[in-house]
């Protein structure tokens, strides 16, 4: 259900959310499918629904928000006043709210998440209850009648207005009582959805986020708030995106240290120079920060640019060309897909750091490519990444032969090719020389990863460089100082 790009759904509260409250929301809700699908589902069950939505997020996001009373709401919102007070006088409201005011995203993730459980505990609730079904099918009913008239610009009779609201305040009535029955029940629905919308968030970060430390909440202020909503939803709904997600963060993490090291032997290699590069000096020089009879002589040294330190150099010389991933998504890799793109999505983050060209080659019977300039995703990208997979045979022929068309292009000149496989298959002795031969020439290498146990190397030794054998990912560290 798409919304009309001027319609305002969010009019009438019973939360103390004003103009700019109303105009957020609304405008989340033409940016977010989550909210929208909410949004339709949930008038066919309870009445003025769209209007109990924007309360819970209201009551999420605002640093104070506060109930009004049955004086200031119009008669017609009285069942969504009632439900929001047993909410709001719930003692652990306040504290669900830590993650959500203020922040658009996770109030609107939570939003979606404890609407939907409501929308369940409504539907169960009006199964299991005959009196209250009847309250809320008259309910819904009489305000039916009220939104056709003013559709047709015109306006309910008085009669008709009245009876709307006697309808309203018998579900009232009949919800007060269905909410008795429940009391603990919403406090520990709202404290599931907001840590399911911080789940979700963390699951972005680690999705999106780079190989430095801490750089995934950073990276999440770059992406407009319709793209967020996307990789959220599309968290929500893929399930394999989680263990993506998990995976991702996990090599990042090794990434990061196989990184780190290679920097630190690189400047070691490279000796000593003079300078005040904080992250660069020597151990012995910083051991100087400590002593007090030291201390002034370092800190003149410092400021001189006279301290010493490891050679720059050596972080020159980690310059790199692009990467080329070539990743088996034949039948027998489906048990470690998300391994397997949580492993690329590591390898990019390397790329995206060093501002290196990236491909992604997936294959089974054949092979398709996408191409990252240095390192950079789109949101999309992410999404199709997570919810495709091949399946089929395995064909070698295709990924190298895409592979070195890619290298053929400026932008991949002298690129790293790592060519993970589970399986084995032939290539003619043709193409094995000729890739061999442009190796040779293009200057670049191919490292290989043979996953599982007893699988022969046969084949993938005559175009590899080096091979690394790994019973899983998780063996396969060594890649990452690429």
């Amino acid at each position: 259900m798409f919304l009309k790009k001027h319609e305002q759904i969010y009019k009438n509260n019973t939360i103390n959310a004003d103009g700019f409250d109303k105009r957020r929301f609304n405008e989340l809700l033409k940016i977010s499918k989550g909210l929208q699908e909410l949004k339709g589902n949930g008038e066919q069950i309870f009445p003025a629904y769209s209007q109990l939505m924007g309360d819970i997020w209201s009551s999420l996001y605002k640093t104070k928000p506060h109930l009004l009373s049955e004086d200031e709401i119009s008669k017609e919102l009285l069942p969504n006043h009632t439900y929001m007070q047993q909410v709001m006088e719930d003692e652990a409201f306040e504290s669900n709210r830590d993650v959500t005011k203020l922040d658009n995203l996770s109030s609107a993730l939570s939003t979606v998440s404890f609407s939907n459980k409501v929308l369940e505990w409504i539907q169960q609730a009006r199964d299991q209850n005959e009196e209250f079904d009847n309250a809320v099918n008259e309910a819904l009913k009489e305000l039916s009648k009220k939104q056709e008239k003013e559709k047709n610009g015109k306006q309910p009779t008085k009669k008709q207005q009245e009876l709307l609201e006697q309808k309203m305040n018998g579900l009232a009535e009949q919800l007060n009582n269905q909410l008795n029955n429940a009391s603990n029940q919403f406090g520990e629905m709202m404290k599931e959805a907001v840590k399911e919308a911080k789940s979700d968030k963390d699951n972005m970060k680690q999705l999106i986020g780079g190989i430095s430390a801490g750089d995934g909440e950073s990276e999440m202020e770059k992406i407009p708030l319709r793209d967020k909503f996307a990789l959220a939803e599309a968290l929500q709904k893929t399930k394999k995106m989680k263990g993506i997600s998990d995976w991702a963060g996990r090599f990042k993490q090794i990434a990061r240290t196989k990184q780190k090291s290679l920097h630190k032997e690189a400047f070691e290699r490279n000796g000593i120079a003079l300078g005040n590069e904080i992250e660069r000096l020597l151990p012995s020089e910083l051991v100087n920060l400590a002593i007090p009879q030291a201390k002034m002589d370092f800190m003149r040294k410092f400021s001189e640019g006279q301290a010493m330190q490891y050679d720059k150099k050596g972080k020159e010389a980690l310059g790199k060309g692009p990467i080329i991933l070539c990743l088996d998504e034949s039948q027998s890799m489906r048990d470690l897909e998300e391994q397997s793109k949580g492993f690329a999505l590591a390898l990019m983050s390397i790329a995206k750091k060093q501002k290196r060209d990236f491909a992604l080659i997936s294959f089974s019977n054949s092979a398709y490519v996408k191409e990252f300039p240095k390192g950079k995703s789109k949101i999309n990208d992410l999404i199709v990444l997570a919810e495709n997979f091949l399946g089929g045979g395995t064909n070698f022929y295709d990924p190298l032969k895409k592979s070195l068309k890619l290298i053929n292009k400026s932008r991949f000149k002298n690129a790293d090719i790592v060519f993970v496989t589970d399986g084995e298959a032939n290539l003619g002795d043709d193409f094995i020389v000729k890739f061999n031969q442009d190796k040779k020439q293009n200057d670049f290498q191919c490292l290989s990863v043979i996953i599982g146990k007893g699988v022969r190397e046969d084949t993938v030794s005559r175009f590899s460089d080096k091979i690394v054998k790994a019973k899983d990912f998780t063996e396969a560290n060594e890649v990452f100082e690429i």
